[in-house]
């Protein structure tokens, strides 16, 4: 008996699918946070030069010119201012604002805006004092009113001193967009390295899933191998057993019986009618015995499917059944066609189902019925009989009823087909197996 292979059986290829359909979502997932890290420590990074550039204008571009005298009109302050616009302004630097501590602009390269106060927010006050610090525009304060024009900027605020000590506050407004572009090149420096390693590391790990795919596979095979190994030396013992049975002990005891039969005959004729008596009840005995036997027999090794089909070998099962007074009802298609394999699974279903009807259920009725179900074959075998223990039956529990169709259960999954064990509402069980049509038709 080879086993066939459900519509959903395990392979290297579907494994190897579904392995890197997950790896690929995994590396989707993983990448995507990784550029949202990025981009959010790149834009701190791009804030960071910001401010950094800040610092070396203040102190090395805009310091010497710095002085007292530069924050009130004069030749100082117009050379501060010739400074700012030959060395600070630029495309991304648009504005240059020194600010008094108590919110006074002292100088701008607007020069509108100089002399306007405006109070100094709490991180300004700390900036005087401390490390720079930046901060998105916020063009709707009247103090950013001049520089709404420039879209979204970036203020860098740093605290400087004057010559005596005085101390101001030095800020630049930076188009928001240029962060945004060194933003960018830093990421697209860094990006490759880890998304690259991330598609390396996939990529190496296709060819290992595939061999471990393939060995697993080749396990199960192995399993299935033996086990179906192990049906056949089952199924050939038995047979073996049987016949000896059958032409051993069942014929021995057959003659036996004959023999009581002539001897009670003679004991008759010699006036011991006891004996006689005797002797016709012991023969009668074995006679009963003796189609038990044939019964197990029969139960024990079946016919030949292959040379008389799965029907008649229903038939003959039916037949042990009545044997033991049984009463039996087929319903069966005779006009169904279904291959080596199925026949014989459906036959073994049949043949353990009726092996648990005569050990465990006291049964006086069974039904055997074969018919197709839309795109099903459907065996079924149901009893009246004391049914299934009440902590062995439930819908999941496909292993009730022993380890024969417990075996026969794993057959079935390998093979695509479901079998179904369970109590009858009106009392005893049903054994159901159902057979795909498309993989039961003869090729």
């Amino acid at each position: 008996m080879t086993v066939a292979r459900g519509r959903w059986a395990f392979t290297p290829t579907l494994a190897v699918t579904a392995f890197l359909l997950a790896g690929f979502i995994a590396v989707a997932v993983i990448g995507s946070a990784v550029v949202l890290v990025l981009r959010h420590q790149t834009d701190r990074e791009a804030v960071t030069q910001a401010k950094a550039l800040t610092e070396v204008e203040a102190r090395d571009v805009v310091a010497p010119y710095l002085l007292d005298a530069s924050l009130a009109p004069g030749p100082a302050r117009d050379a501060l201012d010739r400074q700012v616009r030959a060395h600070v302004l630029n495309a991304d630097v648009v504005r240059v604002k020194i600010w008094a501590s108590d919110g006074t602009i002292l100088y701008s390269d607007d020069a509108q805006l100089i002399g306007m106060r405006y109070p100094l927010g709490p991180d300004e006050q700390v900036a005087l004092t401390g490390p720079a610090a930046a901060a998105i525009s916020n063009l709707t304060a009247p103090e950013n009113v001049a520089e709404r024009h420039f879209g979204k900027l970036l203020e860098v605020y740093l605290g400087v001193r004057t010559p005596s000590g005085r101390r101001l506050l030095f800020e630049t407004y930076q188009r928001y967009q240029s962060i945004t572009e060194s933003s960018n090149r830093l990421l697209v420096r860094s990006l490759p390295a880890l998304l690259g390693g991330l598609l390396l590391l996939y990529l190496i790990q296709a060819p290992l899933a595939y061999l471990l795919a393939r060995r697993l596979r080749q396990a199960q095979e192995q399993r299935e191998q033996a086990f179906v190994e192990t049906l056949a030396t089952a199924d050939r013992e038995r047979r073996r057993v049987a016949a000896d049975l059958h032409d051993g002990v069942v014929q021995g005891i057959a003659a036996i019986s004959y023999r009581l039969a002539a001897t009670a005959h003679e004991a008759d004729q010699d006036g011991v009618s006891g004996v006689a008596t005797a002797m016709r009840e012991m023969g009668v005995q074995l006679r009963h015995w003796v189609r038990e036997l044939r019964t197990y027999v029969l139960v024990i090794a079946p016919p030949r499917l292959h040379a008389r089909g799965l029907v008649p070998a229903l038939h003959d099962l039916a037949e042990t059944l009545r044997a033991r007074g049984i009463e039996v009802v087929l319903a069966v298609d005779d006009e169904l066609a279904v291959d080596a394999d199925t026949e014989q699974l459906m036959f073994r279903v049949a043949q353990e189902a009726t092996r648990n009807v005569v050990k465990h259920a006291h049964a006086t009725r069974v039904t055997y019925r074969l018919t197709a179900e839309d795109e099903w074959l459907a065996l079924a075998v149901i009893d009246n009989g004391h049914g299934l223990p009440e902590q062995r039956s439930g819908p999941q529990d496909r292993g009730i009823g022993g380890a024969g169709l417990r075996l026969l259960a794993d057959i079935a999954d390998h093979a695509g087909a479901r079998l179904r064990i369970a109590n009858n509402p009106d009392g005893g069980a049903a054994v159901e197996l159902l057979v795909p049509a498309r993989s039961a038709v003869p090729a």
